[in-house]
């Protein structure tokens, strides 16, 4: 590794022991940096109206000024919630300081601010960048051309690198509840105050990474600070006529002024994981490629992404791969195979290399299947894995759907919350084909995880059962994986249906009945039995199989309550009720 190299580790952990045991891993693995910015969601964002589900976006990703509160903000933001993340903050960074390692710091800037600061400070109000049809309000960035904006944040970022050694500032931008004034990537378009339309854009960019790094300075820390565009589709030019302008130490999606790659990432986050909130499912191939593309370069940063911290593959990985970097597939291989072997044994390391294989195609092949993944999108920001499979779903009572639509996210009409297939405004799987292409994806990884099974099932050496337990998981990941498959295909056959013309039925002996009515009956039943499994294997499990909220009043859209064995209970006895339901659309058999 060159010296000026950073090796960077990041990875959500929810107590200080766990961050240590993390620190302590990444240390050993060879880190230079660890993230301190994974810090508990500002709920109260979302608390201001929870009918709005957009601040969920939001309120996952840390921003400055949920850390250090500038004196002008804190008549309008919570000190107790940034006061509390301050002091896991400087835990944090004491914990790396015995360890010998620096801090990183993960965030999104220029972040939205609420309505009351705008109300006092007018100049302030930047532009808007919320999700047109995943917000019920306007939400409004602060405009960074405005000097005392600039100030603050100056300010702001001063104080957190005395607290902690941030030579590492990573930043989303035009997303998630974040954005900056007149770019083209803004989700409602470019906009922002009339006052700055015609500044150069690229010199706002400029500006505001060089404050960044001008309050590290202040600090006695030279920063480098990139910046990423969430929603970046359609912003090439404007990132290409920014690049060029630049500064030492500045990067824009992973670009730097000499168009060199700042930083290489290896690993996942759990947006793009493929397995949804499924825990302990390892991506072994995928993580195993992007070392080999690493090897190479021994100048470029690199940053390690784990969606949790108790993946004992990863780590191994990464330490075979240490020991022996490789810059081909062969050498790739080899590594997977000693890691299999550290693991399994020479006699067994072939068989849960195949599982590993299949493993990280089944998981690749969702995780390609849409824009936004389907296993976060659908199955838990809709809630697909709780909620009742009925023809009628505006006929629910509170009582039959409030557990789940709550906690559903769907910004729009009651009748866009009741199509299954409408993901955050969006339809992105619709029809017969898309139902179609989406089970063939679905079908061929879920045999990959059944055959991945078969293939843990033969090895023999097995410490603490940990052979039996990925066998566990990945029965639970094929029952959401079918959740999916039998959701996608129950909306398809309602959308082929007649609401408008209800069934006129004759006492004809022997009539076959509707082809649709035997379809979804059948569909309908799968997904029962599916959900009657997945209890079974979550009642069964001494160990956590799913990624829940530790509390009750802590489940929002993009976490699944800690009653979710009750939830599943639920939605099967609610689907059940209403089954017949289907008799108001298609004729029945008689025969």
């Amino acid at each position: 590794m060159d010296a000026k190299q950073k090796v960077i580790f990041t990875c959500p952990t929810y107590s200080i022991e766990e961050f240590r045991r993390f620190a302590t891993q990444a240390a050993e693995l060879g880190a230079t940096h660890v993230s301190i910015s994974d810090l508990p969601k500002s709920r109260w964002q979302w608390e201001l109206d929870m009918n709005d589900p957009y601040p969920n976006w939001g309120m996952m990703v840390t921003s400055l000024f949920k850390v250090i509160v500038p004196e002008e903000l804190k008549p309008f933001l919570p000190a107790d919630y940034a006061k509390k993340n301050l002091q896991i903050v400087k835990d944090r960074c004491a914990i790396l300081k015995q360890l010998g390692l620096k801090a990183a710091f993960f965030g999104k800037e220029p972040a939205w601010l609420p309505e009351a600061v705008y109300q006092a400070h007018p100049d302030w109000r930047g532009p808007r960048c919320e999700h047109p049809r995943r917000a019920r309000h306007t939400y409004y960035a602060p405009c960074i051309d405005q000097p005392e904006v600039l100030a603050m944040y100056r300010k702001a970022v001063a104080e957190l690198c005395r607290q902690a050694p941030i030579e590492v500032f990573s930043l989303l931008t035009n997303d998630s509840g974040g954005g900056i004034c007149w770019s083209v990537s803004l989700y409602p378009g470019p906009n922002g105050p009339s006052s700055c339309e015609k500044r150069s854009y690229a010199e706002r960019v400029v500006s505001f990474m060089s404050t960044i790094q001008d309050g590290a300075r202040d600090a006695g820390l030279q920063a480098e600070v990139s910046m990423n565009y969430g929603a970046g589709l359609i912003s090439q030019a404007e990132v290409g006529g920014v690049i060029p302008m630049l500064k030492p130490g500045q990067a824009l999606n992973f670009k730097t002024r000499d168009e060199s790659v700042p930083t290489r990432f290896i690993g996942y986050n759990f947006y793009d994981n493929g397995v949804g909130p499924v825990l302990g499912i390892p991506h072994v191939f995928l993580v195993a490629e992007q070392l080999q593309d690493a090897s190479a370069d021994h100048t470029t940063n690199r940053t390690f992404m784990i969606d949790e911290a108790n993946v004992p593959e990863y780590f191994e990985l990464v330490r075979q791969f240490r020991a022996n970097p490789a810059t081909t597939m062969i050498g790739r291989m080899q590594n997977i195979l000693r890691t299999a072997e550290h693991f399994a044994g020479p006699e067994d390391a072939h068989y849960v290399m195949h599982a590993w294989d299949k493993i990280s195609r089944a998981a690749l092949t969702i995780q390609k299947l849409s824009g936004d993944p389907v296993m976060l999108v659908g199955l838990v920001n809709q809630r697909w894995i709780t909620r009742p499979l009925v023809p009628f779903p505006m006929e629910l009572t509170p009582e039959e759907k409030d557990y789940y639509r709550k906690y559903q996210f769907q910004a729009n009409s009651e009748e866009e919350a009741a199509d299954l297939m409408n993901l955050q405004g969006f339809e992105v799987i619709n029809g017969f084909s898309g139902s179609m292409i989406s089970g063939t994806q679905f079908n061929i990884a879920i045999t990959l995880l059944q055959s991945a099974i078969d293939d843990l099932a033969k090895v023999t050496k097995s410490p603490d059962d940990q052979w039996a337990l990925l066998q566990h998981r990945l029965r639970v990941l094929i029952c959401f994986y079918r959740n999916v498959l039998y959701t996608v295909q129950y909306q398809d056959i309602l959308d082929r249906s007649d609401y408008a013309k209800p069934p006129v039925e004759e006492n004809i002996y022997p009539m076959d009945g509707d082809q649709k009515l035997r379809e979804i009956q059948i569909v309908t039943r799968h997904d029962i039995d599916n959900t009657i499994e997945l209890i079974r294997l979550l009642e069964s499990s001494t160990v956590p199989m799913v990624f829940t909220a530790p509390t009750k009043n802590e489940e929002d859209i993009f976490t699944l309550g800690p009653d979710l064995i009750d939830q599943l209970k639920k939605k099967v006895a609610i689907t059940l009720k209403h089954q017949l339901d289907v008799h108001r659309l298609y004729h029945r058999r008689q025969g």
